[in-house]
């Protein structure tokens, strides 16, 4: 089965998805050892996957690319999900970005007869406002 990820960039604290941030961003944090520095440069052959905080279903694996997630601030990780991976609706206190890079993948925003569907194909993008209620899923797995 090919990989598939989607590419998250956001200034949500891990707690908030079920995972205490010190262990999970300690757990994720392998690939990008100089995550403090400005610069950072990796080559996806250089990631160290691990699996994704307890809140997400089984199955999905996460990298964090740089940042600290467990911190206040902006950060950017890396999410691997397999076929049939739903995330149940939820919200973000801050504004939330998404890459699709491989596969596809399904957000449903808002909710009751405000709700919006979309599939994204790789390269697709979403700007998710913050307190947005939205839902993910992907048939065939994504990055």
């Amino acid at each position: 089965m090919k990989s598939r990820f989607i590419l998250f960039a956001a200034a949500l604290p891990l707690a908030l998805l079920g995972a205490s941030p010190s262990t999970t961003y300690a757990k994720h944090r392998a690939a990008t050892q100089h995550a403090q520095s400005a610069h950072v440069m990796l080559d996806p052959d250089t990631l160290k996957w691990g699996d994704a905080p307890p809140a997400l279903e089984k199955g999905a694996q996460m990298v964090v690319l740089s940042g600290n997630p467990g911190k206040a601030g902006w950060y950017v990780i890396r999410l691997k999900t397999p076929a049939g991976f739903k995330v149940a609706p939820h919200w973000h206190p801050t504004d939330e970005q998404v890459t699709v890079m491989q596969g596809d993948f399904s957000l449903k925003m808002g909710a009751g007869d405000s709700e919006h569907a979309h599939t994204f194909a790789p390269g697709g993008y979403a700007l998710l406002p913050a307190h947005m209620q939205h839902a993910a899923s992907t048939q065939g797995g994504a990055i």
